[in-house]
């Protein structure tokens, strides 16, 4: 083994992954087009108009410690980015806008809409957030190997673990003039967790005396996911002071109400590129860019079934006759992409 007998590194992350998909969480509708039996002029105001919910850049560090020895190496080390959560909320009397939430109801060919504000009945409105964090761990063993067009090349054998937890909740009052209330709610919950072994290589050039270095590094992995789905929704009548509750929200009701899981086989890939400087041959600062695929999660987003027999909804006024079993919970799974930029720290000895 060539290199550094001994290392701890600290990097800064500032990373984006693949926005959440869902349906439309919050829309406006002209007041002039309440009435009509068709609405018209229904513009979704969260998510965005391709239905993602985008959470931008996440903050985070990675950390990993190492050694060296004659014939092999390990290194143990891991990363979490931070909690960012994105929403909306939108609250009217439903002038000069309703606000309504998005669905296609069971038998019918066309998107409709819940209102939630109607324009001298009752005003109301919808709140929405999506939160999402990832973080994981990994322990390699390292095994000098060929070096091409390098200083020194590893072979890396070893243990990776990544963990996505991600929930959507929406919540629409509505308050109407007799003091009554009507509530509804729905809330999703995903997690998902990698558990895999990884083969890859890391090259080298420099990085072990004063000057400018270059690091690639890249792991694939073949494992499983254990993906798991929590669904829960109400509904609250107020009446008289006295509050009604029932269980069943617009999105998750009967069939889609619950928890579910699976284990799913599952492929990722690990690429990391450094542009290094050593100060001199212990201390070494780098710049770079990281990337992450994972070939399979569920999130909360796709866990919502878009169509809604609303005939036995109590709170809907107008519901389309239909005996259809909806919604129903499926496995709507997609790939992950999480890459952006690094800024680290490394000790070696």
């Amino acid at each position: 083994m060539s290199g550094p007998r001994l290392w701890a590194t600290g990097d800064y992350l500032l990373m984006w992954y693949t926005p959440m998909r869902t349906v439309p969480l919050i829309q406006s509708v002209p007041s002039a087009q309440v009435n009509n039996s068709t609405l018209s002029g229904v513009t979704t105001i969260f998510p965005d108009n391709n239905n993602h919910i985008n959470f931008g850049a996440f903050s985070g560090v990675r950390a990993s410690v190492g050694a060296n020895w004659d014939k092999f190496g390990v290194d143990v080390g891991g990363f979490v980015l931070e909690r960012q959560t994105q929403s909306a909320a939108v609250f009217n009397d439903g002038t000069p806008f309703a606000i309504a939430r998005g669905y296609t109801a069971a038998g019918a060919t066309a998107p409709t809409s819940l209102l939630v504000s109607f324009p001298g009945q009752y005003s109301g409105g919808v709140a929405a957030a999506a939160q999402s964090q990832l973080w994981g761990a990994e322990a390699n063993v390292r095994r000098a190997w060929y070096a091409f067009l390098s200083d020194s090349t590893d072979l890396i054998l070893g243990f990776r673990y990544i963990d996505l937890n991600e929930r959507l909740a929406i919540d629409s009052p509505s308050y109407f003039p007799n003091g009554n209330s009507l509530d509804v709610r729905d809330a999703i919950r995903t997690r998902n967790t990698f558990y895999g072994g990884q083969v890859g290589f890391a090259s080298r050039i420099g990085g072990t005396e004063r000057g400018l270095g270059f690091e690639f590094t890249t792991k694939s992995g073949l494992g499983g996911v254990a993906q798991r789905a929590e669904l829960v929704g109400s509904n609250t009548v107020v009446a008289a002071g006295v509050a009604d509750v029932q269980p069943g929200g617009l999105y998750v009701r009967g069939l889609n109400a619950g928890t579910f899981t699976r284990d799913k086989f599952a492929y990722m890939q690990d690429l990391g590129i450094r542009l290094t400087y050593n100060f001199n041959p212990w201390v070494q600062v780098s710049f770079g860019y990281s990337f992450l695929y994972l070939s399979s999660v569920m999130r909360p987003g796709k866990a919502i079934d878009p169509v809604v027999n609303d005939s036995n909804v109590r709170f809907v006024a107008n519901p389309t006759p239909s005996d259809l079993p909806r919604p129903a919970f499926a496995w709507r799974a997609e790939e992950l992409v999480v890459q952006g930029m690094t800024f680290g720290l490394r000790i070696q000895y």
